[in-house]
Order: structure tokens, then C-alpha cells, then sequence
């Protein structure tokens, strides 16, 4: 009887010993995947719109427009007396599929230092997220501390925004 035990015990580890065998030669042949993926995105960061929000004392806007990059806008403002100006509304808009990170606002101003500008309610690092917009303040004023009219009395300022993905 003792044996019998011994014989199946064996077949029963021949039988285990063969089942690992047959289960390693499955799982070590090489397994091959093949497939492709497209990524589609659209970068479309653009100002929106440009409108006048308050004239200053006796300062007006002359214009105010949007480069042909979509990311300048020029500001002409008639300045008469000092501390008059206008101040304007920004309007960013991310139109693309992908959130816009401001990376930096520069502006070129006339050379004359009775002009003076400003901006507010847009920072470095700004986030606009896809389908969104952020409006900001761009002022244009006559320096207050002069006390003499210059002969030029009209002030261009350029604003070139730079945004990156976010």
C-alpha cells in the first residue's frame, strides 16, 4: 500500500513538474505589441478685445488695435493737461486646446517721458485655461508732475504679450 502512495505521489509530481513546463514555454515566448497614437492640440491664445473703459480728465483715445500677431496691441491717446488719460480693457482670450501660461508683457513706449502707463490684472505666470479669458487694464496718462505741456501730446504705447503651455 505503501507503494501505491509512493507511486502516486510521483505521478503527481511528474504531473506538476510537467504543467510548469508547458506554463513557462507559454509565458517566455516574446510578445510583440504594435500600435500607433496621433496627438491633436491647437494653439490659439489671442487678445480678444481692446475697449475704452474711462477717458481721464480731458485725455482721449485716438486707437486702440490689435497687431497682426494677435498678441500686440498699440494704445494712441491725446493727452492734453497733465494727469489726463484713458484707460482700457484687455480682453485675452485661449481659444486653443491647450491652457496658455503668461510668460512675459513688455511694452515699448514713445521716448517721452511725460507719458506714463501702466497695467493691472495680469501678472507673470497667469494661467488662462483652454476656453477661457482673463481681462486686464492697460492706463495711459499724462505724468502729473510736469507742469508744462510738451508740444507732442499724443502718447503710443505697444504691449506684446508672450504666453507659453501651461
Amino acid at each position: 500500500m505503501e507503494d501505491m502512495h509512493k507511486s502516486s505521489l510521483i505521478m503527481v509530481l511528474v504531473a506538476v513538474v510537467l504543467v510548469m513546463a508547458i506554463g513557462y514555454a507559454a509565458f517566455a515566448q516574446a510578445l510583440t505589441i504594435n500600435g500607433t497614437a496621433e496627438i491633436t492640440s491647437k494653439w490659439d491664445v489671442h487678445i480678444e478685445d481692446i475697449a475704452v473703459n474711462h477717458e481721464i480728465l480731458d485725455g482721449k483715445n485716438v486707437s486702440a488695435t490689435v497687431g497682426d500677431d494677435k498678441l500686440s496691441a498699440t494704445f494712441q491717446a491725446e493727452l492734453v493737461s497733465p494727469g489726463s488719460g484713458v484707460t482700457y480693457n484687455v480682453t485675452v482670450k485661449n481659444a486653443g486646446t491647450l491652457n496658455a501660461k503668461l510668460d512675459t508683457v513688455t511694452f515699448d513706449a514713445d521716448n517721452n517721458d511725460a507719458i506714463q502707463y501702466s497695467y493691472e490684472g495680469i501678472s507673470q505666470n497667469d494661467v488662462i485655461n483652454t476656453d477661457g479669458s482673463k481681462t486686464f487694464t492697460v492706463t495711459v496718462k499724462f505724468n502729473e508732475s510736469y507742469t508744462t505741456t510738451p508740444a507732442n501730446k499724443t502718447g503710443n504705447l505697444t504691449m506684446n504679450l508672450t504666453f507659453v503651455q501651461a
